[in-house]
């Protein structure tokens, strides 16, 4: 015989400490990886930006320039699949707002 209290009269506020802490922990993770996305996306368009410019150079001097093309090339698919994921993430999410 169970004589402890009935499940509707449970004290359920330390799961909701967990829940919270989990939703902060999620949230700051959230933000974090948004974070690192940027900078991710910054450093792969600056490496875009100076192989592509190494590049030219080293063609309009006669030298070889294929190194630097494709890394410049590498570089900016990374770009592109850094915005396609955002863009899914972006468009993957439900509005709360209602119709507007």
């Amino acid at each position: 015989m169970y004589t402890g209290p009935r499940e509707e009269d449970a004290d359920d506020a330390p799961f909701q400490e967990e829940r919270a802490r989990e939703e902060r922990a999620r949230r700051r993770d959230q933000i974090s990886r948004t974070v690192v996305a940027w900078v991710m996306a910054g450093a792969l368009a600056l490496l875009a930006y100076d192989s592509g410019g190494a590049a030219l150079d080293a063609r309009r001097d006669g030298r070889p320039w294929a190194y630097p093309a494709c890394i410049a090339s590498v570089c900016l698919l990374g770009l592109l699949g850094l915005a396609i994921r955002a863009f899914r993430r972006r468009n993957g999410r439900v509005s709360h707002r209602g119709p507007g």
